[in-house]
């Protein structure tokens, strides 16, 4: 095996490692366990994780990087602690019970022990299992939890009951009961495990809420702005820069707002699904006359859900309908652009040719200057000329140089115009 072994995969062992984790050991009833969730950022968790490590030394454990939980007897106390994407918590179990709730802090190992930790406190909540020889009567039982908000129902296949109604009580915790009918203790760890995930995930999916509402708010003014705009548009009424500039104004302000809240909205959908799944896996039997966690989270989280995943569905409509609004718009200011160097052009193409006409009668003058002024040189020479040569028959000379000089001066602008024409 030992070649074998050279050629494991990098992730095998890490892997393998992740699978096994975040398991509560067994449990036996009656027990008491008393939860505890903290929220924590980036900065916290790492101070967080080296004080947990501190402790887990103290009692000759090492907690490595990688791991996500640790189990720490405490005494009679056992300590388990779950570290999560942005919570940890902290179950403190207890061997023994009675059906009766007590304030949290007698259940810690020390009252001071939170008070090195980072984090916000999120959630709290005691959850007794008791056999059901030790349960009471079924009115005592409801005295325990809020008569108008009582949730009870048959789980685990009818091998277990639970009672919870999803409360903060006087003590400053919820209440949860869960009535034993003979789970093993593997089989019961995975319970009480599923139920305090399904309370956790249940809160932490309700976080988008108030974002919720202040974003139904902003979406519904920036789609009022934006139908304003579109009508302006429409009917051309106001500058097309005006406008453009107030489109790109909602657009910044539509992706400011998704910055804000999309990842929040995002996870609370991961959540809610996190939430259905285990319920799923509790299967659950409702009972007559009572709530049910399935009609709970029928009534209270999926409307949630739906509205922050309509919101979600809205932002991007926005976003998407101000990005064909601003290629409209600028469109139509392109169109005119184009307009107005078309128009351009030709005026521009209309000025030169009339500085072309222009230059060619300025030419024109030039070549009846030129030929006045060489008929009157030519005139003085054969003048001069005669002078020195009398016989020379001065008016028949005289009489020539008109047309000689025209046809001169013709045959050379006829002569510097051909290589321009010939370059048109």
């Amino acid at each position: 095996m030992s070649e074998l072994w050279l050629r494991n995969h990098p992730q095998r062992d890490l892997l393998e490692k992740e699978l096994q984790q975040r398991f509560f050991k067994a449990l036996t009833a009656p027990c008491r366990i008393c939860h505890f969730m903290l929220t924590l950022n980036g900065s916290s968790r790492s101070a967080e994780f080296q004080l947990m490590q501190q402790r887990a030394r103290q009692y000759g454990i090492e907690l490595q990087e990688g791991d996500t939980d640790l189990e720490l007897q405490l005494g009679d106390i056992q300590l388990r602690w779950e570290r999560h994407s942005e919570f940890s918590t902290y179950s403190f179990i207890h061997p023994g019970a009675s059906a009766s709730f007590v304030d949290p802090m007698q259940l810690l190992p020390d009252l001071h022990w939170f008070s090195e930790l980072p984090g916000q406190l999120f959630r709290v909540v005691q959850l007794i299992v008791l056999p059901s020889s030790s349960i009471k009567s079924e009115p005592e039982i409801a005295g325990l939890f809020a008569a108008e908000h009582c949730i009870s129902s048959l789980v685990a296949s009818n091998q277990a009951r639970i009672w919870t109604d999803f409360r903060k009580h006087p003590e400053g915790s919820g209440r949860m009961l869960v009535q034993d009918e003979g789970l093993s203790p593997s089989a019961l760890a995975r319970l009480v495990q599923q139920l305090f995930d399904l309370g956790n995930y249940r809160k932490l999916s309700l976080l988008g809420w108030p974002l919720t509402r202040q974003a139904v708010h902003q979406l519904h003014q920036l789609e009022q702005q934006l139908s304003d705009i579109t009508h302006r548009i429409e009917q051309k009424q106001g500058s097309d820069e005006q406008l453009l500039q107030e489109i790109s104004q909602m657009a910044a302000q539509t992706e400011h707002l998704i910055a804000n809240n999309s990842a929040r909205l995002e996870a609370s959908a991961a959540y809610y699904q996190l939430t259905l799944d285990r319920l799923k896996a509790l299967r659950e039997t409702p009972l007559a006359g009572l709530m049910s966690l399935q009609d709970f989270s029928e009534r209270r989280l999926t409307p949630a859900f739906r509205t922050a995943q309509s919101v979600l569905s809205r932002q991007r409509s926005l976003s998407n309908r101000l990005g064909r609004s601003t290629e409209l718009l600028r469109t139509r200011i392109n169109l005119q652009l184009e307009r107005q160097n078309t128009a351009l052009l030709a005026s521009m193409d209309k000025r030169a040719r009339q500085q072309l006409h222009l230059q060619t009668a300025v030419e024109r003058l030039s070549t009846v200057a030129i030929c006045y002024y060489a008929v009157q040189l030519l005139d003085k020479a054969l003048t001069s000329l005669a002078a020195f040569y009398p016989p020379l028959p001065l008016q028949i000379l005289q009489a020539l140089s008109l047309p000689l000089v025209i046809i001169s001066t013709g045959w050379v602008w006829y002569r510097l115009r051909k290589p321009a024409k010939q370059q048109v």
